[in-house]
This record gives structure tokens, C-alpha cells and sequence, in this order.
């Protein structure tokens, strides 16, 4: 299993987020902000207010354009999780929590 980066700065993108799930062969979505992390078998996209994680088997990254916002992935998806993208906290908050 192989970790890619596949991050880019990503100024002008203001395009509401839009997924379209293909018979979980393979999902298309708008609004992409940056993947900072991928592999076979998992993506975590980052988006305007939140943080999309898709799971599945055998991910691909087919199209990523920044840029425009747009992110096409192929594979077989199990699935996707929203998540509020909250602020980093360093070490020492969250272990004294």
C-alpha cells in the first residue's frame, strides 16, 4: 500500500460541493479544496467547511483539478464521511483533554 501527496494551494475555488457516486464504481465531486492524503484504499478530501473520507478498494485519483474544485476518483467505494474541519490542536491540548 502505497501513500500518495497529492496536495496543491488552492486560492479561487468557490464552487458549492456536488458528488455523484457511480454505482460505487467510482465518484465524481466539485468543491474540492486539496487530497492531502491518498492511497488504494482511502482519500480524505478537503472541502470549504468540512472533510470528506472515502473508503473503498483499489482507488484511483483519474482527474484532479484544483484549480476548478474538481476531483474524479475510480475504484470500488464503501464509503463516504462527512466531517467538520476544525482547527489543528497541538499535542499538548489533546493529550490534556
Amino acid at each position: 500500500m502505497q501513500e500518495q501527496n497529492v496536495q496543491k494551494t488552492q486560492t479561487k475555488n468557490t464552487q458549492a460541493h456536488k458528488l455523484e457516486l457511480d454505482r460505487n464504481h467510482g465518484a465524481s465531486m466539485t468543491g474540492v479544496y486539496a487530497v492531502p492524503t491518498f492511497t488504494d484504499k482511502s482519500a480524505i478530501v478537503k472541502l470549504k467547511d468540512e472533510t470528506l473520507t472515502v473508503s473503498g478498494q483499489n482507488l484511483e485519483i483519474k482527474i484532479l483539478d484544483v484549480e476548478n474544485g474538481k476531483l474524479t476518483i475510480s475504484g470500488t467505494i464503501n464509503s463516504l464521511r462527512y466531517s467538520p474541519s476544525s482547527a489543528p490542536t497541538s499535542f499538548f491540548k489533546r493529550i490534556l483533554k
